[in-house]
């Protein structure tokens, strides 16, 4: 069966609700609350509660953008009325996209999710630095470090460095490229040999030097599934030892 935009919307949604459920448990074993007339409230100014605020956040804005989109769509069944009637400046080719290719409405929304998210994980893990009074630069030294004590390291590491990877190729037209660092007696690798893969289930994203990254919504929202189900082992593992952030 083919994995559409609304069965993407619906995971996301059900992502969403999960970080939601998480964050009750953490707020509730670690007192991240306050209180206001008996009421109890989430502290806003903690950075645990508010990057995982933020995150949510994407991925409702991403639903309401998919929900409402196709829901226009739905209802204005010939494709040149619907864009005659919004104006967008673009043709039918560019929303849908041709054949072998993602259109507009498929690549932005996938592709602007991955950078926020992964920016938020990023924001979030140097801060952990800043905490520990040992700032580091560079999203790949930040990580190693938080995942220094982490179980099942190098399996979270590669996830997040697959999301890092996805995020970087934007600035290369969606094209990966191995690092000059990993170059063995600084040969360049062949086009097309594989640098990271990340597998989940039977969906898989490969990496492949110089070539354009191949995805679809559903091996990308696994990829972020379990960024953030990192995300949050991160999080309540190291409020184990941190007090307040």
């Amino acid at each position: 069966m083919q994995y559409s935009l609304i069965d993407a919307a619906n995971d996301f949604v059900d992502l969403s609700n999960n970080i939601g459920l998480f964050k009750k448990k953490l707020c509730k074993e670690f007192n991240i609350f306050c209180k206001e007339d008996g009421v109890m409230l989430i502290t806003p100014k903690d950075l645990r509660v508010i990057t995982l605020d933020t995150i949510q956040q994407y991925l409702l804005s991403l639903v309401l953008y998919i929900r409402t989109f196709m829901e226009l769509q739905k209802r204005i069944n010939n494709s040149e009325e619907f864009l005659n009637i919004l104006k967008l400046g673009v043709t039918k080719e560019q929303i849908e996209g041709e054949e072998g290719k993602l259109g507009l409405l498929y690549k932005f929304p996938i592709e602007a999710l991955v950078t926020m998210i992964h920016f938020q994980i990023d924001s979030y893990f140097g801060q952990l630095c800043e905490l520990t009074n040992d700032p580091t630069s560079g999203f790949y030294k930040r990580m190693t470090k938080v995942l220094k004590n982490i179980d099942k390291k190098e399996d979270y590491q590669n996830t997040l460095q697959c999301l890092a990877n996805f995020r970087n190729s934007f600035h290369n037209q969606g094209i990966h490229f191995i690092h000059k660092k990993k170059y063995v007696n600084n040969i360049e690798p062949e086009k097309g040999t594989i640098d990271r893969t990340f597998v989940s289930n039977e969906f898989k994203i490969e990496f492949k030097h110089k070539e354009v990254i191949v995805y679809n919504w559903k091996s990308v929202y696994l990829l972020i599934k379990e960024s953030v189900e990192i995300l949050e082992k991160v999080i309540y593992e190291n409020s184990k030892n941190i007090k307040a952030f």
